[in-house]
């Protein structure tokens, strides 16, 4: 029962109580009334409220019924209106919190978005800061222009190699930087065919292409591989064009070097054909030269001064000759006992003939102990160079000095130098130029491969940095102290090998023997004078004059031959293939190879097969007398050579 029905029969009681039992009567069906119905019959939503007795009951009661009813009417309304109001508040509560739930539903749907959204920025915010880092740190220089040329945004290795590292480069162009762009000839890139403004012009990208960006304050131009694309619109109109270009300076070195060293291997192959030529020949003078130094010659004062003359000249023609294959041909490496005294003195003996005849060249040897174990070419050349790089630092002339002198290393003093040297006895080898200096910036540089402060063409900034290879090599150390304007000075160190002197007069002596040579020469004159100076040592002497000849008195008479002195070079078959045949006739065979110039490689080949010796042409008599002794181990008595 709810509120409505309940004020009902309160009413109802009450009134029944107040005049007689069941005056009124609560009736939900019926429609019709015994009373007045205008005063006492009100239709409410729940039924009809009837008045059993008819008639009136008096002005008072029934004032007093209709007063009664009327408020019944108005306390039903209002409770009717409250019922409706309670309903709906209970539909708008219901519906509230259905939206409710819905908003809530709505809710961890949005805060599900927003986790999935974060994510997402995360993982773009890393995947952003990872390609800046890429971008950042790659060797590959980027710049990105926007559709009018100016830049937006660049790395810092573009910034580096267009000179403005440190700087940002946002707001510019190309034509605004202080950058001119060098041709592979030399000359200026006129500003059309600068990449970025070619792509802006056709619209086509710009891939390989070479040019030089020559920055404000920079002696030379860094060379760089630039390509360029554009980015374009849904219109196809350029929205931005991003250039990369990479450094290939070193590579343009590498590659000059490549060409200067192809030029030096065909210079060196020329060189060693004239040498060849030229050192049989004087082979041929040396040889009759000394023959008529006899005494059964028999040559008066007058006579002996000429044919010294002759020796004199002949050997420093041979000693300039092979000098110059030094520097033009690759040498093995081979350390041995050598004389740093006689290495200067072929460095300066070259130095006369090449830098400016207005550099004094002194030499001063103090150095008592002047052997180290090492590469004599490769020590030769190590001062060739540096006896250059001074002349080029003297172009008006001035004073190159070399010394050395022997000093003891200690402990402390190897441990301060960055070289892997230990204490002791070192030859110092000091190389000293009056020349222009070297500045407090660049001397730390020096040993550096590819660095070099020279005009472009002029040097390949390898020369230092083969001389300090070569003193680490050797175990020994190398510094350097220069003052701007004053000059430099350079000292090697090398490990000093005690004792050793140079070759002793005794072992200018040539030794008589016995035995059967073959002697194999296409020179005629090689076999006529060799032949001669070969029978007054005491030997008999077989004569062929090119390996297929050589080859059939071989295979004739090799059971009575004790030794084989071929030359290399020769027509119809060379020294080499000969010495691999009468190798596999008798393999104990000894055999002895000269020649004016030869590849290294063919000798180390022949050297493992068990080759017994080789001399360089043009050899004098004790060298040769020197080998033949060695090679068939005989110790005769000798007689001295003049």
């Amino acid at each position: 029962m709810n509120s409505r029905e309940g004020i009902i029969r309160l009413f109802v009681e009450s009134m029944n109580n107040i005049f007689r039992p069941s005056f009124f009567i609560w009736n939900s069906e019926s429609t019709g009334s015994d009373y007045d119905m205008e005063v006492c019959t009100r239709k409410t939503s729940f039924g009809h409220l009837t008045c059993l007795s008819g008639g009136s009951l008096g002005p008072v009661t029934d004032n007093l019924i209709h007063n009664a009813v009327q408020i019944l009417a108005i306390l039903l309304e209002k409770t009717e209106q409250e019922c409706n109001l309670q309903n709906l508040v209970e539909t708008r509560t219901a519906e509230l919190r259905e939206a409710n739930l819905d908003l809530e539903n709505i809710n961890r749907s949005l805060q599900t978005q927003i986790e999935v959204h974060r994510q997402t920025l995360e993982v773009l915010r890393k995947s952003e800061e990872n390609f800046k880092s890429l971008i950042n740190k790659i060797q590959t220089a980027i710049v990105v222009h926007d559709s009018q040329g100016i830049i937006t945004d660049s790395n810092p290795m573009a910034r580096k190699l267009l000179g403005y590292q440190g700087s940002d480069l946002r707001g510019l162009s190309l034509m605004d930087a202080e950058l001119n762009f060098i041709r592979e000839d030399g000359s200026v890139l006129p500003d059309s065919e600068i990449p970025v403004n070619k792509v802006l012009a056709t619209k086509k990208s710009v891939n390989d292409f070479v040019t030089g960006i020559l920055h404000k304050g920079a002696s030379e131009p860094v060379w760089v591989l630039v390509s360029a694309e554009p980015e374009f619109d849904k219109t196809g109109n350029i929205t931005q064009v991003i250039v990369s270009f990479m450094d290939i300076s070193n590579r343009r070195k590498i590659n000059e070097m490549l060409r200067q060293s192809q030029k030096m291997d065909a210079i060196g192959q020329l060189a060693g054909g004239v040498a060849h030529d030229f050192n049989n020949m004087l082979g041929g003078i040396v040889a009759s030269a000394q023959l008529l130094q006899s005494p059964k010659r028999n040559l008066d004062a007058k006579g002996r001064e000429f044919v010294d003359l002759i020796l004199e000249a002949s050997g420093q023609a041979s000693e300039l000759t092979n000098k110059l294959l030094t520097f033009s041909r690759k040498t093995e490496v081979s350390f041995k006992t050598v004389q740093i005294h006689s290495i200067i003195d072929n460095v300066i003996s070259l130095l006369d003939r090449t830098i400016d005849k207005r550099i004094e060249i002194s030499a001063s040897r103090e150095a008592e102990e002047s052997g180290v174990m090492g590469d004599a070419t490769a020590l030769q050349n190590s001062l060739l160079n540096m006896g250059i790089n001074a002349s080029h630092a003297m172009p008006e002339g001035g004073r190159l000095q070399i010394g050395t002198r022997n000093l003891y290393l200690d402990e402390s003093y190897c441990h301060s130098l960055p070289f892997d040297i230990t204490e002791g006895n070192f030859i110092e080898i000091e190389v000293r130029d009056t020349g222009k200096g070297i500045s407090n910036k660049n001397i730390g540089k020096i040993f550096e491969p590819f660095y070099t402060t020279k005009e472009q063409g002029r040097g390949t900034g390898l020369g230092l940095y083969t001389v300090y290879a070569t003193v680490q090599n050797h175990h020994g150390a190398i510094t350097v102290y220069s003052e701007v304007g004053e000059g430099t000075v350079f000292h090697l160190y090398l490990p000093c090998r005690e004792g050793s002197q140079t070759a002793s007069a005794s072992r200018k002596m040539t030794h008589s023997g016995t035995g059967v040579i073959l002697l194999v020469d296409d020179e005629k004159l090689i076999r006529i004078s060799g032949k001669e100076t070969l029978k007054e040592m005491g030997y008999s002497v077989l004569l062929a004059e090119n390996g297929v000849e050589a080859l059939r008195v071989f295979e004739e008479k090799h059971s009575e031959i004790d030794l084989v002195i071929m030359d290399m070079l020769m027509p119809e078959m060379n020294g080499s293939d000969a010495f691999f045949r009468m190798k596999k006739i008798d393999k104990d065979c000894r055999i002895i190879i000269t020649s004016g110039f030869t590849k290294d490689e063919n000798l180390r080949e022949m050297k493992k097969a068990g080759l017994a010796g080789f001399l360089q042409k043009p050899f004098r008599n004790y060298e040769l007398s020197r080998m033949m002794e060695e090679v068939l181990q005989v110790s005769p008595e000798g007689s001295a050579e003049t």
